[in-house]
């Protein structure tokens, strides 16, 4: 997407940005709003491109991903509409397009809602479920209440100490299998190795299971036949609920979330190579230089953040990159893993 962005950039085209944080791009910008995600509508308000030709208005990862993600849409399709430019939407996740094609939607409770509304049984698959919630702590209090079957690549400490069943499954580098691109387009992958030990490709581990349940479409026996079984469905989609947290409306620094290019999953996470690049940083919060000195903060040293579900403590960097009242963290790493939403205090460790 950046290149594409790059190339119509230096063909003539105008970019604007409307973001809580300044990240660095490799393309010439028309304009920059740093504000946060409350003030998106605001911010798109103030740009003019009702003499633009053939405009387009994206909604990328950090929007699509955080708590307003609906305010934020609904005021991108206002905008694109009052302008006569198309609204574009980045599916989130390799294979996001793919899933939601074939039906994999919510169709009664979203994620958020089967926690907070706890059942008694749950089914993770390919979760590393310390990490990969946006709610770590009420999916992990949640999880250890009920009975946990996990389909797992590497049962991680967090999945041993919520499952009562881990059956291993291979990695997407170790099976066949399909992903769909943002352009619609079906991608086959082939195996790069051989599952260890006892570990099967998921979809082998769910035929069998399927198979001794007795239940209908689990008649295949290889890959291909699997794929023929598919099809596209359509699914009315359930509405979902914005979080509740318990910090009082307005208190402390509002969190923006990004994720690390290389901590997006479990196999890049294990990956050494990737996890000694510099752009993997670690673990850490960045605030605005007002708002760090406001919290008696600096850089290079270390803050105590407060949340609605606890405390943490992580290094500190400084960046008037970052809009007021906004504190910046990124995903993949058991440190930030509770901060991912909502409000926080900071102060000196």
């Amino acid at each position: 997407l950046h290149q594409r962005i790059r190339k119509a950039q230096r063909k003539g085209a105008r970019v604007h940005m409307v973001n809580p944080v300044d990240f660095d791009v490799a393309f010439e910008v028309a304009s920059s709003a740093v504000v946060p995600l409350t003030e998106v509508a605001e911010a798109l308000a103030d740009i003019d491109i009702k003499d633009a030709q053939r405009a387009v208005v994206i909604v990328g990862a950090v929007a699509e991903l955080s708590e307003h993600a609906s305010a934020i849409r609904a005021a991108a399709r206002g905008f694109a509409s009052a302008n006569n430019a198309k609204l574009c939407r980045i599916p989130q996740g390799a294979n996001a397009l793919g899933l939601s094609q074939h039906g994999v939607l919510p169709a009664s409770r979203d994620a958020q809602a089967m926690l907070a509304d706890a059942r008694s049984a749950y089914v993770i698959y390919g979760i590393e479920p310390g990490l990969d919630f946006a709610d770590q702590a009420l999916a992990m209090n949640t999880l250890a209440r009920a009975q946990v079957v996990a389909f797992s690549h590497y049962a991680c400490e967090s999945t041993r100490a919520v499952a009562d069943v881990i059956l291993p499954i291979g990695a997407l580098p170790e099976i066949e299998g399909s992903l769909t691109n943002l352009d619609g387009h079906v991608q086959h992958a082939t195996p790069g190795g051989k599952t260890p030990a006892e570990a099967r490709a998921g979809w082998r581990v769910l035929r069998a299971l399927g198979a001794d349940l007795g239940v209908a479409g689990f008649d295949f026996t290889d890959y291909a036949g699997m794929r023929k079984g598919l099809s596209l469905r359509n699914v009315t989609v359930a509405k979902g609920a914005a979080p509740k947290h318990a910090l009082p409306h307005g208190a402390g620094l509002a969190i923006v979330a990004s994720q690390a290019i290389y901590r997006t999953d479990a196999t890049v996470r294990r990956a050494a190579a990737l996890q000694a690049h510099p752009l993997t940083l670690g673990a850490r919060i960045v605030l605005h230089p007002m708002d760090a000195g406001a919290a008696g903060v600096h850089a290079d040293g270390v803050a105590k953040i407060k949340n609605a579900t606890g405390t943490a403590t992580l290094p500190v960097a400084v960046s008037d990159k970052v809009a007021r009242g906004c504190a910046w963290v990124e995903s993949g790493y058991g440190a930030t893993a509770a901060l991912l939403s909502g409000n926080v205090e900071i102060g000196r460790a």
